[in-house]
C-alpha cells in the first residue's frame, strides 16, 4: 500500500512516517516509479512505534525493543523510567527548598550529588541484566546520596564508570529466558522486600535468626535438595557468581564503592560480620 493509506490506518502523519524511515525503523520497499510500497508488517510496525513514540522512547531506544522483540528490553526500559520518576521527584524537593530560600552552594552539592547517582545508576541498568540490574540498582540507590567532597571520592566514581563502561555480561539463551519468566510474574514489592530482609539481617544478624529460624530452615532445606541444584534459579546464581569474581565486580567495583560511599563502607563491614555470624550459626546445627 502507498503512504497516504498507511496514514490512514496508522493514524499517523506522511511527515512522521518518513522521520521513522529515515531513522531506520522501517525500511518499506520501493516501487520503480520511486514510490514507497509498505506491507501488512510495516504497517504493524508503525503502530507499535506509534506507541512508543507516545510513551517517550527516543528513537535509539525504539530501535533497541524492535530489535530484541523481548521481555527484558521492555522491562529495562520500565525500569529505567522508574529511575527517571525517581530523578525527577528529588528535583522537584530541590526546587521546593530554592523557593523557601535554601542556600545554593548546598542545593549545588545535592545537584552533583543526584547527577552522579544517576550516572552509576542508569550504568547499572544497562549493563546487569534484567531483573537482576534491577536488584543491584536497588541495592546500590541506597548509598549513593552522599555528596563527593574528596579526590579520594571522585576518583572511586571514575573508577565505578569505567568499569561499568567496559564490563560486558552476557547470559546464555536458557537462562536470558529464565529472567524474562521472572521479570514478567514479580513485581516491585518482590525487590523491595529483598533488600529489606538484606538491610534487617545486616543490621541484627541474632535477631533476624531470633525471629526467622523456620524460614531459614526451609530455605537451607530448599538450597541443599536436588531439585534445587538441577534449577534454573541454582545455574543463574553460580553463572552471576562466577562472572563477578571474573569480570572485576569484586575486584574493582565493591572496592571502589567503599572508597565512593562511607555509608556503603559501613554497610559493606557490617555484611562482612553478619556472613560471618550466619556461618557460625549453620555450621553449628549442620
Amino acid at each position: 500500500m502507498l503512504i497516504n493509506e498507511v496514514c490512514r490506518k496508522c493514524n499517523l502523519t506522511k511527515k512522521a512516517i518518513e522521520y521513522y524511515g529515515e531513522h531506520g525503523l522501517i525500511r518499506p520497499a520501493v516501487l520503480k516509479n520511486g514510490y514507497r510500497n509498505f506491507s501488512e508488517a510495516d504497517v504493524a510496525k508503525l503502530k507499535r512505534i506509534a506507541v512508543l513514540r507516545g510513551l517517550d522512547l527516543s528513537v535509539s531506544e525504539i530501535h533497541t525493543v524492535l530489535e530484541k522483540d523481548s521481555l527484558s528490553s521492555m522491562y529495562d526500559f520500565f525500569y529505567k523510567k522508574e529511575l527517571k520518576i525517581a530523578d525527577l521527584q528529588t528535583k522537584k524537593m530541590l526546587i521546593k527548598q530554592l523557593a523557601d530560600g535554601e542556600d545554593w552552594d548546598n542545593i549545588r552539592k545535592q545537584v552533583e550529588a543526584l547527577q552522579k547517582k544517576q550516572s552509576i545508576l542508569n550504568r547499572i541498568l544497562d549493563k546487569f541484566p534484567g531483573y537482576y540490574g534491577k536488584f543491584v540498582c536497588s541495592h546500590f540507590s541506597l548509598f549513593l546520596d552522599e555528596p563527593i567532597t574528596s579526590k579520594e571520592q571522585q576518583d572511586a566514581f571514575e573508577t565505578i564508570i569505567t568499569f561499568l563502561d567496559d564490563v560486558a555480561i552476557t547470559l546464555p539463551e536458557d537462562l536470558q529466558e529464565y529472567l524474562d519468566e521472572i521479570m514478567r510474574l514479580a513485581d516491585a514489592s518482590i525487590t523491595q522486600n529483598a533488600a529489606s530482609a538484606l538491610v534487617a539481617a545486616v543490621e541484627n544478624p541474632e535477631q533476624y535468626i531470633n525471629d526467622n529460624k523456620e524460614m531459614l530452615e526451609q530455605y537451607r532445606a530448599v538450597l541443599e535438595s536436588d531439585e534445587y541444584k538441577a534449577s534454573p534459579i541454582h545455574r543463574m546464581k553460580e553463572f552471576l557468581r562466577q562472572l563477578q569474581s571474573e569480570n572485576g565486580y569484586n575486584d574493582i567495583f565493591i572496592p571502589a564503592m567503599q572508597r565512593l560511599s562511607p555509608s556503603y563502607r559501613e554497610y559493606y563491614n557490617a555484611l562482612q560480620i553478619a556472613n560471618k555470624f550466619f556461618s557460625r550459626y549453620y555450621g553449628q546445627n549442620e
